[in-house]
């Protein structure tokens, strides 16, 4: 038996947790509720759009990957709107949250890999 969390409590559960942020959160793009994958669309609005796609470390432990690493100051949207696009098309499970984090505080819940 498989102990991982469905995909949409999970979704569900990081809606709350965002709010209570004051970070609106909100599910763009719905992907299989049992096992989908998880791209975030974390816009800072002036500080550009970053994007991070769940996946697992080398020791299978959750992490997230940025998604056009190396721009400090992100994308802006028809760049971000287009990366998004891509990975729905090769992955039609894919969910993706979009949240906005003006205020710059929002945490990514697993360590991010860098390159």
């Amino acid at each position: 038996m498989n102990d991982a969390l469905k995909t949409s409590l999970w979704v569900e559960a990081h809606i709350r947790t965002c709010f209570n942020l004051d970070c609106p959160a909100f599910v763009v793009a719905r992907g299989d509720a049992d096992r989908g994958g998880i791209l975030l669309k974390l816009d800072r609005f002036g500080g550009g759009i970053f994007l991070y796609e769940r996946t697992l470390d080398f020791n299978g432990d959750r992490a997230w990957r940025p998604l056009k690493a190396g721009l400090a100051n992100g994308l802006d949207s028809a760049a971000a709107q287009e990366v998004v696009d891509k990975k729905r098309s090769f992955d039609s499970d894919l969910w993706v949250l979009e949240i906005e984090d003006m205020r710059e505080i929002y945490q990514l819940d697993a360590p991010v890999l860098s390159d």
